[in-house]
């Protein structure tokens, strides 16, 4: 039996980061035949796509320079649109209210002006929409557009993800509304992405960079875990391996179903909320994006939250014979009406929403493809903050460590997994 300092469940991102920053031995396990997790890329007509528009920005500087020495990158100024009413509405909303009907501008306005949620407590995600920007927006864009992503009520959504949203300066609002330039979201405002090969770029380069005391399997399935000698008996279908140390990486209703838990971690297990996703890819001859990144779109009667235009993160990410290739997100549940549909339904929906915004004709696309992915968005409930931190503490009490979006249930970006991973490295060495 081969025998590790560390075995790490999981070979996304946070897995493979944390196997190149330990000093002993570690054994990285992934179930699918390429690492990479939610960072992986795939190819359509030529050109790698990502899981979603992923893009390399940090408040944190040394961290977007570790990202972006990884692999070649190119810098970039966003130039995202939210498509409201037939309308190109610049991202964030409330920086260019002027692009809307002047009723709609008036509304958020006055709505945003005289307030009366603004020195509330704001206990959900509804309330923290109301507080900070107001009826007018909330109910125009914000709230329509989170039921869509989330596929959840925001009055039933918890504030940690949102509650890091900076507020507006008032008179930024005002000025938008007068038609000056405004920018909002600033840390975003440029970001990197790589010259070529899509996101996974990074991941290549997280494994070429792994030291020769690291090892990646994969694939492998995971079969059983137990305690044995001081350390763990990790049972796969490719035999089983001693360590000393267990790092979980991968999603935690995968790594809770190889362990007998009691029934109060079971239930908490179950409250544990995501979506899914449906990546559609469409090749299309001509469209009508503009020279814009990333369109969100809030309109009920249109499957897709968000459109993403390739092209524009460079010549890589357009296909040889022409066109643009545009990627729409549909996220789904069980229970939810995406659920049911099959692949060919998503589709379909996906260009018939084209179609009714105008973004791109029918006789205007060339070929389309889709992917899904089971693990995609965490969701914050209101019993988030007690479900997820009594399921780590019974995991950190059994000798079980985690990192990683899904094995802390927390909506992690490429540089907080980053942070992540290099935090534990250090406090894994130091134990050694």
């Amino acid at each position: 039996m081969e025998k590790f300092d560390t075995a790490i469940l999981g070979g996304g991102l946070a897995g493979l980061s944390l196997a190149g920053g330990l000093k002993g031995s570690a054994l990285v396990l992934e179930k699918d035949a390429v690492p990479g997790g939610l960072c992986r890329s795939f190819e359509f007509c030529g050109v790698r796509y990502d899981v979603g528009p992923h893009i390399i920005f940090s408040r944190d500087k040394k961290l977007s320079e570790r990202l972006c020495a990884l692999a070649p990158t190119a810098r970039l100024r966003r130039s995202n649109r939210i498509f409201h009413n037939g309308r190109f509405v610049k991202y964030p909303f409330e920086n260019e209210l002027s692009a809307l009907s002047p009723e709609d501008r008036d509304y958020c306005v006055r709505e945003f002006i005289n307030n009366p949620a603004r020195n509330r407590d704001a206990g959900n995600m509804l309330d923290f929409f109301l507080k900070i920007f107001g009826r007018g927006i909330t109910e125009l864009y914000l709230k329509p557009y989170n039921e869509k992503i989330w596929k959840y009520a925001p009055a039933l959504m918890d504030t940690q993800m949102v509650e890091r949203i900076p507020r507006p300066p008032d008179d930024d609002v005002l000025r938008s509304a007068r038609g000056e330039a405004t920018e909002g979201y600033e840390h975003q405002l440029y970001f990197n992405y790589p010259s070529e090969g899509g996101i996974e770029s990074l991941v290549k380069g997280t494994v070429a960079a792994l030291p020769g005391s690291a090892r990646v399997l994969a694939p492998v399935r995971v079969t059983g875990l137990r305690r044995e000698g001081g350390g763990w008996i990790v049972s796969s279908d490719k035999g089983e391996f001693f360590a000393g140390c267990l790092v979980n990486c991968m999603p935690l209703p995968e790594l809770l179903s190889l362990l007998d838990t009691p029934q109060e971690i079971r239930d908490a297990a179950a409250g544990l909320l995501y979506n899914s996703i449906h990546i559609v890819m469409v090749h299309a001859l001509k469209d009508a994006l503009g020279d814009n990144f990333a369109v969100m779109c809030a309109d009920r009667d249109v499957i897709f939250h968000r459109l993403s235009k390739l092209g524009f993160l460079g010549p890589a990410y357009r296909p040889r014979s022409g066109g643009e290739l545009i990627m729409a997100e549909v996220t789904f549940r069980p229970g939810t009406p995406q659920a049911e549909m099959d692949g060919e339904k998503v589709a379909g929906a996906v260009l018939e929403g084209l179609a009714k915004t105008g973004l791109v004709k029918p006789g205007d696309v060339a070929a389309t493809e889709l992917r899904t992915f089971r693990y995609a968005y965490v969701i914050y409930d209101l019993k988030h903050r007690q479900n997820v931190p009594k399921i780590l503490k019974y995991l950190q009490d059994g000798k079980i460590l985690c990192c990683g979006r899904f094995a802390e249930w927390e909506y992690l970006n490429m540089d907080a997994v980053l942070a992540r991973s290099a935090a534990l490295a250090a406090r894994l060495n130091n134990e050694l």
